[in-house]
């Protein structure tokens, strides 16, 4: 088996839709808005994983289906460097921190992904930059959504960014792989108790205005060390199928005011 017959072999299973590639553009266009202007560092995660024999990422049970693989990660401050390492990610999830996280993490692994023990916990946050809506179709645990349940989200997001005008114009929007996805720019705010609960507040009071039997505003996101898919890379949760694929996580849209 050739080199590239193998990745192919890892990358896609009979009767599995095709994997979408991650589009490192995407990914570094976000990143200029997410940690502009620079705080600290970003910290890239990828969990479940394993190297193949040409340096790709994929979720360890594609690899070998008893292996678990490995919680890798990255602090960067060199975004170009993050959005070319997020480009190895063929098969598996890629996540970022939403807030800067403090510099001293760097030392921990330069601006390159590698197996930790530990990650960025809420009180290596330097600021609350962002609040994270993470807006989901309701659906079994650990299965993608269809096709229908994924444009209920962005029907979802797109109502609540028309409904709350001030809060979209600085916003950051896309979707998630199976929702949707909305960052709203806030002042970089000490991280304190005082601003972790307004943050937690407003985003439980969004939930309540906008939840139904069919879609919810996710009330967990409000951790200062939270993650969001890194845009650009591929959502893969369960396994993939023809009516539950894997997608790539999108960038959308930013408001006008999403920048500081």
């Amino acid at each position: 088996m050739t080199a590239l017959q193998y990745r192919e072999h890892v990358r896609r299973r009979d009767g599995e839709p095709p994997i979408p590639q991650v589009r490192t553009d995407v990914a570094r266009r976000f990143l200029d808005h997410l940690a502009s202007p620079a705080a600290g560092c970003v910290e890239l995660r990828v969990m479940r994983a394993a190297w193949d024999r040409r340096g790709d990422l994929h979720r360890a049970d594609r690899i070998s289906p008893t292996y678990q693989g490995s919680t890798l990660a990255g602090w960067y401050d060199d975004l170009d460097r993050l959005a070319k390492h997020a480009g190895r990610l063929v098969a598996v999830s890629g996540y970022v921190t939403i807030n800067p996280v403090r510099r001293d993490l760097l030392a921990r692994s330069d601006n390159r992904l590698d197996r930790v023990r530990h990650t960025t916990r809420d009180g290596d946050v330097t600021a609350l930059r962002w609040m994270y809506l993470d807006i989901d179709p309701k659906r079994p645990a650990d299965v993608s959504s269809t096709d229908e349940e994924q444009e209920a989200a962005v029907r979802r997001r797109d109502s609540i960014l028309a409904g709350e005008p001030e809060m979209a114009a600085a916003a950051l929007w896309g979707r998630s792989g199976n929702g949707a996805w909305i960052l709203v720019r806030l002042p970089d705010y000490p991280n304190d108790d005082a601003h972790r609960g307004l943050v937690a507040r407003t985003v439980r009071a969004l939930a309540r205005a906008y939840d139904d039997d069919a879609v919810v505003v996710d009330t967990s996101t409000v951790n200062p060390s939270r993650l969001i898919g890194l845009p650009g890379t591929i959502k893969a949760k369960g396994s993939p199928r023809p009516d539950r694929p894997w997608r790539r996580v999108t960038f959308d849209g930013a408001g006008p005011h999403a920048a500081a």
